[in-house]
């Protein structure tokens, strides 16, 4: 699995190389947009599963950690450390200790469908009602740094540590002020084809999603 994703993602690198280049003749330019699947589940809820998400994710799916056996602390750690030195993951060292906590936490869950808590989503403008929850930007912050910031960095530029890797790489959400909030709920709930941009809809309810639209709104102030 982990062979397959970075073999498909070596290949779409030189093909979009060669995709980006004129055409012999009075050809126009080509685009292509490859768009892989989406993973069958998802890193399973608990302390540090927002570091899998942010940095595991990258290469393969949760898929690929869940098909493991059960390893020791040791083991663990040796993984983890070769996905930094031999792989170029951009995780930060302090939080590899944590994520192999996350990891062996994981290896007595059985490969299933995701769990986490979402709730009900309260009604929003998509259904003709008004919201009921107060938004809080500041809870927006928070879950802002956890699953957010790795990619569009700490003011919302793109510039996050894997921002400017991606293909494309990260929107700017300084840019955000003229999208109406329909438009930014959408692409927070189901993601954005051709992108890196995940669907969180598994992750966070709708209120959640309101305070984290709050919070960046306050990027492009």
């Amino acid at each position: 699995m982990l062979g397959v994703r970075i073999f498909l993602f070596v290949a779409l690198c030189v093909t979009g190389l060669f995709w980006g280049l004129p055409a012999k003749g009075n050809e126009q330019e080509r685009l292509s947009i490859l768009n892989l699947p989406s993973d069958p589940i998802s890193f399973q809820a608990g302390p540090g599963s927002d570091i899998a998400n942010s940095y595991c994710a990258i290469c393969h799916s949760a898929e690929y950690v869940y098909m493991q056996p059960p390893h020791p602390r040791e083991q663990w750690m040796e993984i983890v450390k070769k996905m930094k030195t031999s792989f170029g993951c951009p995780i930060p060292d302090e939080q590899i200790s944590p994520l192999v906590d996350y990891l062996i936490s994981q290896n007595s869950v059985q490969l299933s469908t995701p769990s986490y808590p979402v709730h009900k989503e309260v009604p929003d403008e998509m259904s003709g009602q008004a919201a009921k929850h107060p938004v809080d930007p500041k809870k927006g912050k928070t879950l802002y740094a956890q699953h957010c910031l790795n990619c569009h960095g700490t003011g919302g530029k793109g510039d996050g540590p894997i921002g400017q890797s991606l293909i494309p790489p990260a929107a700017n959400l300084t840019l955000l002020g003229k999208k109406s909030d329909k438009a930014i709920l959408d692409t927070i709930r189901n993601g954005r084809a051709g992108t890196a941009m995940p669907s969180w809809k598994a992750y966070l309810n709708q209120s959640a999603m309101r305070d984290l639209l709050a919070f960046l709104r306050t990027l492009s102030q």
